[in-house]
């Protein structure tokens, strides 16, 4: 090897370790951005440890939020079951009393169809009423007319004897025993 070689050997080298010497202080540089972090970080680990605890307190208040939801909403649901089952009863409510309408409608329509004959029928019976009325006028009449209800009470001492003659002259004992008859013979026949 020549001089010439080995210089241009050595200034080669050279470059090589001022580009290493480069790099290592980018490295160098790296490692102070790192050891800066460090620093930073072990400066504010208790700051950093206080914003997670905060976190941390926050997150177990939003869980018991979502808790406290859930437990609203299974309440809601609840209420919306009962609501529905209110909401059932009203409807088959509605439908029988829809279903007594129709029944209703129906009778109006009988009764528009039938409203002659009804009539009829009513003024038939308001004849009938009126020959009864006749009828119980004429009653009254013929009792007016032979004083019924209008027979004079003895007001007498001794109470009167049933019959006076044979074995009758003693009064019956009661009157469930007592036979009157229901005509008087006669010998005559008349």
């Amino acid at each position: 090897m020549n001089d010439g070689d080995a210089i241009v050997a050595l200034n080669a080298m050279s470059e090589m370790f001022v580009v290493i010497l480069e790099v290592f202080a980018a490295i160098e540089f790296v490692f102070d951005v790192i050891l800066a972090v460090f620093d930073v970080t072990l400066v504010f680990k208790e700051v950093i440890s206080s914003v997670f605890e905060a976190i941390k307190l926050v997150l177990f208040v939003i869980l018991a939020v979502f808790a406290a939801i859930e437990f609203v909403l299974a309440v809601i649901l609840d209420v919306f079951a009962e609501i529905a089952l209110v909401l059932d009863v009203i409807f088959a409510l509605l439908v029988t009393i829809s279903l007594v309408f129709e029944v209703i409608l129906f009778v109006f329509d009988v009764t528009l169809v039938f409203n002659v004959a009804i009539s009829a029928m009513l003024l038939v019976i308001l004849e009938v009423f009126a020959a009864i009325e006749f009828v119980l006028d004429v009653i009254l009449a013929v009792f007016d007319a032979i004083d019924v209800g209008k027979v004079a009470i003895v007001d007498e001492i001794t109470p009167p004897t049933l019959f006076t003659i044979g074995k009758s002259a003693v009064p019956p004992k009661s009157f469930v025993n007592l036979s009157l008859p229901l005509f008087v013979a006669s010998a005559s026949g008349v």
